[in-house]
């Protein structure tokens, strides 16, 4: 290994390790840029695997990381210092002309912000774990993603906190949330302050500057892409997105790889996923032989493949993961605990009430939108899929079951349910989860949902909500390729809160992160006649 501190076009010098294999060279290389100080060992493993392979292997701390130069400000300056770098590479005389790139999370960030400005010596980009996709990323219907990005801040914010232990719990406990940093940290986050003021996708911050131009660059990448995603991971709904998002000349050549996976790409919760591990830097050899050495055997393109939950196969989608039919499930109440899951409206409008008291959030248990596990603390909310409690284990969780299937339900795609809803508050929020029962009585989350009055059915600015009136909202489910089996149940929890996963909704109006206090309301359900509140399920056939 040798050690290079490369200049950037603003002078500052970036920390540069350069693996080469044995012998003369030239030889292809695999560019690796990372801001964690913590990964280097495993980076360092990762290298010494590509130059078994025959590559040279390039590992490069961040710009305000590791022992770099410059200021760290997380995303910002990835475009430019990328580009900087693949400059520096292509005049090395130990390099062929042909460069690919490679990393997971933040690595695979670093290699989006510059994919569509590559010079032609970059041939293929491997990327998991990320997408351009930054407000989606950070807000669902108006609710932030609070086990993510609080968690990721204060790991990341590049300064000590005033005292030690217990940081995640003080600093969501904190109103108005925007002080938080000032509290724990004794100084602003700017960026984060950013992220929990901005609410709205059109808003400035979002809608122009850095990370506008990131949303749109996966439109002109050229570059074949191999992409690996989890059903699991924060970053899947926008992976999805970007893949879509490629040019079809550039699909066509590239593939993505979905899996029973958490962010860390592996299985994890209380569900068995047989055949669910899959070599993925592996399949990253393959695809750079092929791409930048024009050698070994061809490998899939133009496909999605997913993993199918609960069949333990995977399944090809030559087109594209698309459903070939929807299923509509509805909403009733009888008076029993669970309420019903009918295959047919009912004529009879009903109501179901509960109180939620924002002091008292249902804890999250399970799903895809967290994070936080990665850091070991003890109490982090488990990841993917997970027992859940019984019906009737809160009086503000009202539950709906569904008689047994009479056949196989292949859900291929994003769920929607669609609940008419009313509030004593100004603006609250409504959260779902949809689970598996199986004929022992066990319930696992499938998938989860959440949105607010104010951002309700994918408005891009607060609409008004009128205290006391029924409104309809729909929650678009992140996608799942998952089978509910003959003789299982579907149940459909909802409430009006999903913490630590999302922002406690104070119940009052206006930006979250600046509210002082909260209230509690009367929360209402309506089904039924006028209010057929639902749940629409995209189907897939059995074709493999």
């Amino acid at each position: 290994m040798t050690v290079h501190r490369v200049a950037m076009r603003d002078g500052t010098e970036l920390y540069t390790r350069a693996y080469l294999p044995a012998g003369p060279g030239p030889w292809p290389v695999v560019l690796i840029r990372n801001p964690y100080a913590g990964m280097l060992p495993m980076l360092e493993v990762t290298a010494s695997v590509w130059n078994e392979y025959g590559y040279a292997a390039i590992v490069q701390d961040c710009r305000g990381t590791g022992r770099s130069g410059g200021e760290w400000t997380p995303f910002v300056n990835e475009r430019m210092d990328g580009l900087d770098t693949i400059e520096w590479i292509v005049r090395q005389r130990w390099m062929d002309g042909n460069i690919g790139t490679y990393g997971h999370s933040y690595l695979s960030a670093v290699q989006l912000a510059m994919a569509d400005r590559f010079p032609q010596e970059v041939k293929a980009m491997v990327l998991s774990g990320f997408s351009t996709e930054r407000f989606r990323s950070h807000y669902m219907n108006g609710m932030f993603r609070q086990d993510v990005y609080t968690g990721w801040a204060l790991d990341n914010a590049g300064t000590e906190p005033l005292e030690p232990g217990n940081l995640f719990a003080r600093a969501v406990s904190i109103r108005p949330h925007i002080e938080m940093d000032e509290q724990l940290f004794g100084k602003q986050l700017p960026w984060y302050r950013q992220w929990i003021t901005n609410t709205s996708p059109l808003d400035d911050y979002w809608k122009t500057g850095f990370w506008a131009e990131l949303r749109e660059i996966p439109k002109y990448i050229q570059t074949p892409v191999l992409m690996a995603a989890g059903w699991f991971d924060h970053h899947l709904d926008g992976m999805l997105m970007d893949y879509r998002k490629l040019p079809e000349g550039t699909r066509a050549v590239s593939r993505l790889i979905v899996g029973p996976w958490v962010h860390t790409l592996s299985p994890a919760g209380d569900l068995e996923y047989p055949d669910g591990e899959r070599n993925l830097l592996a399949e990253a050899v393959r695809w750079f032989d092929v791409h930048l050495r024009g050698a070994g055997e061809s490998v899939p393109a133009g496909e999605t493949m997913t993993y199918v939950v609960r069949e333990g196969r995977w399944r090809r989608w030559p087109g594209g993961f698309e459903p070939d039919g929807r299923r509509i499930l509805y909403l009733a109440g009888d008076g029993s605990v669970p309420h019903r899951i009918a295959g047919a409206p009912s004529p009879l409008e009903e109501r179901i009430g509960y109180t939620y008291d924002p002091d008292n959030p249902v804890p999250t248990r399970g799903g895809a939108g967290l994070l936080r596990y990665l850091s070991g603390a003890p109490d982090a909310p488990k990841p993917a899929s997970l027992r859940q409690e019984p019906p009737g284990y809160r009086d503000d969780v009202i539950s709906f079951l569904s008689d047994p299937l009479d056949e196989d339900l292949r859900i291929a795609g994003s769920v929607e349910v669609r609940l008419f809803v009313g509030s004593e508050a100004p603006d609250t929020a409504f959260s779902v989860n949809l689970m598996e029962v199986t004929p022992d009585g066990e319930a696992y989350n499938i998938r989860d949902g959440i949105t607010s009055l104010s951002y309700r059915n994918g408005v891009k600015l607060p609409v008004e909500y009128i205290p006391g009136s029924v409104v309809e909202v729909i929650i678009k489910l992140w996608p799942i390729a998952w089978t509910i089996r003959k003789g299982c149940r579907l149940r459909l929890d909802v409430s009006s809160s999903n913490f630590p996963a999302y922002h406690v909704h104070p119940n009052r109006s206006g930006c979250w992160a600046l509210q002082a206090d909260t209230r509690v309301a009367r929360q209402t359900v309506h089904l039924g006649g006028r209010y057929p509140s639902r749940i629409e399920i995209p189907v897939a056939d059995e074709r493999s």
